[in-house]
């Protein structure tokens, strides 16, 4: 098979809303959140049979490489830390917690703050909040840019704020009684756990057991040493740890390993590294294309290994206490990933599970759907897996008989923003200038036509999008949302960032997310586009009864829930509803096609 040019870097791009008056708006039915309370707990998957990290064991920096040698050395396995929604009971004659667009409060436990998802270790939450919230992504636009020190400060702020921000789960509910399905969501590059936070509490509180794991091989942070019974936390010194967090926190990864093997010129992370690194000498390696898809190919090997072990992990607490205990110990669980056991007990479907994820995660979560066995449906945001990394070609497997690879085998849902320039930036603008100027043909990295350019900005919003749909084989769905990038439909900072904080002036300031309209058609081809217009990302909006609501959060939960209900709980009204006519207007453009098996 002819290798292609293709990559996939992806970053949760923390989005705010905007400081404009919000517009009233109705929310549809299937947004409100459901009848249920939603506990948390957290948790650790451990397997004995793999290496604790062996994708960055090859490909990550020497100091990198030196510091999972003693990890593994200590005799730490696999481990993945993940984070569990599931159904509670609602504390009796109890009001929602902030009008309909929220859970109720649990009769029992204790209400989960943001730093629960880091072990109520502060400086674990502040790092993850400033990671996910740069200060060169301030206005990023270039207008208005703030000094430095202001913006360092800003993310300080936040990072404060949101580590104490009362989330709508609580710790230690008993969970309520019924069989309720799975679903798994993935995290993009960089991402973690809590950026599900308020997906999980909105499909728990609709009857869902719900799994997010943080991957150790490049989440952030993935705080696998928290563990009481870590081997290596046990026998490694205080300074020790603190080291091998800052490697597993702090060291680049994945991007710069790419540009490493493909060009031997390295960048950092993020769009913005992307977006101004000079490459105009960059010469092609000498099996560079071969070395980075093989490189990539193994990150997702990895990344699906991982999603197997928490899917193998969570049927197991559905079991009993005495069986999941006993099997977890086979596969090497250490105590304290054993202390959930009998917590789900009889009441995790043993039907098919849902899988969903973000940028990387959605790449994840599809190739996951045709690989695990034991997945019924999948959904991704803002990526597929392009022409030359579908899940036969990504994981070894053979051309359709046509010639082309094949693509998803289940259904698929895709959800997209219309705006997501840093796809765009990478699969069209920086990646074929880069092809070029390494004497490449450009077109050869995007084979099909819809991902050689973007004729016009809603029916074809990313590069990947619209051929990673045509080439689903059951039923799919690929809505558009207007006035969307790259992160907002999955970043949970907003619950902090409100337009209500904007009005007490508590919110801080700088984070006004104006952007420019990406390039279009044959200007998104140009090695330096001129940027379109300025405009707001969608924000928030006045719903009556539901109060100030996030409209990105209600599109997507208003989707996902008639998704996994139609595929999970065979749910017909929940199909009949995706097949009308969308209840969003002109905030979204839809592509669907339900009829296929």
């Amino acid at each position: 098979m002819k290798t292609r040019f293709a990559v996939a870097v992806v970053s949760i791009l923390a989005a705010t809303p905007s400081p404009v008056a919000p517009q009233p708006f109705q929310v549809p039915d299937g947004a409100e959140y459901g009848s249920h309370a939603v506990g948390l707990a957290a948790g650790f998957a451990v397997d004995s049979r793999q290496r604790f990290d062996p994708w960055n064991a090859h490909y990550g920096r020497a100091r990198y490489r030196a510091m999972l040698r003693r990890v593994e050395a200590s005799g730490q396995r696999r481990t993945v830390v993940f984070h569990l929604w599931y159904p509670t009971a609602p504390a009796p004659g109890a009001e929602r917690l902030a009008g309909p667009r929220s859970p109720f409060p649990a009769a029992n436990g204790r209400r989960a703050a943001y730093r629960d998802f880091f072990f109520q270790d502060s400086a674990a939450a502040a790092d993850a909040v400033a990671g996910e919230v740069e200060p060169g992504m301030v206005h990023a636009a270039g207008e208005g840019a703030l000094d430095p020190s202001v913006q360092r400060d800003a993310v300080s702020r936040m990072a404060g704020m949101t580590a104490d921000q009362p989330l709508g789960a609580w710790r230690d509910a008993r969970p309520a009684d019924g069989v309720f399905p799975l679903v798994l969501l993935a995290h993009g590059l960089g991402g973690n756990s809590a950026m599900w936070a308020s997906l999980g509490e909105f499909l728990a509180s609709h009857g869902y057991v719900v799994a997010a794991p943080t991957f150790v091989s490049d989440g952030s942070p993935a705080l696998v040493f928290h563990d009481p019974d870590s081997p290596y936390a046990m026998q490694a010194s205080s300074g020790e740890l603190e080291r091998a967090y800052g490697l597993l926190l702090g060291e680049p990864k994945v991007i710069p390993y790419f540009y490493k093997l493909l060009f031997d010129h390295e960048v950092g992370e993020g769009a913005a590294s992307l977006n101004v690194t000079p490459l105009d000498s960059a010469t092609l390696l000498p099996g560079g294309v071969e070395h980075a898809t093989t490189m990539m190919r193994n990150l997702f090997r990895q990344r699906v290994s991982d999603f197997g072990l928490l899917l193998r992990t969570v049927r197991l607490l559905g079991e009993d206490r005495d069986t999941c205990s006993v099997v977890l110990s086979s596969m090497g669980a250490t105590s304290a990933a054993r202390d959930l056991c009998g917590l789900l007990e009889g009441r995790v479907d043993d039907r098919p599970a849902g899988v969903a994820g973000h940028s990387l995660g959605s790449m994840t979560a599809q190739l996951a759907a045709n690989h695990l066995p034991g997945v019924a449906a999948a959904a991704g945001f803002n990526n597929g897996p392009p022409f030359t990394w579908t899940p036969e070609e990504m994981l070894g497997g053979e051309e359709a008989e046509n010639g082309l690879p094949g693509g998803i085998e289940k259904p698929l849902l895709l959800m997209i923003g219309d705006e997501d320039a840093f796809v765009q930036s990478v699969f069209v603008g920086l990646f074929q200038s880069m092809v070029s100027q390494a004497g490449g043909d450009p077109a050869a990295a995007f084979p099909l036509e819809p991902e050689r350019a973007l004729p016009e900005r809603v029916a074809n919003p990313q590069p990947v999008a619209l051929s990673t749909w045509r080439r689903a084989h059951a039923a799919r769905m690929l809505v558009a949302v207007r006035d969307v990038d790259h992160g907002i439909l999955v970043a949970d900072l907003p619950r902090t960032l409100s337009w209500p904080a904007f009005q007490r002036g508590e919110a801080p300031f700088g984070f006004a997310p104006m952007r420019r309209r990406k390039p279009t058609g044959a200007d998104a081809l140009a090695p330096n586009p001129e940027p379109g217009e300025p405009f707001d990302l969608l924000g928030w909006t006045s719903a009556g009864a539901s109060g100030e609501t996030y409209l990105p959060h209600v599109v997507r939960d208003w989707y996902l829930h008639a998704w996994f209900d139609w595929h999970l709980k065979d749910d017909e009204e929940a199909r009949a509803r995706l097949a009308d006519d969308d209840p969003f207007g002109e905030m979204t453009h839809v592509r669907k096609d339900m009829s296929r098996p």
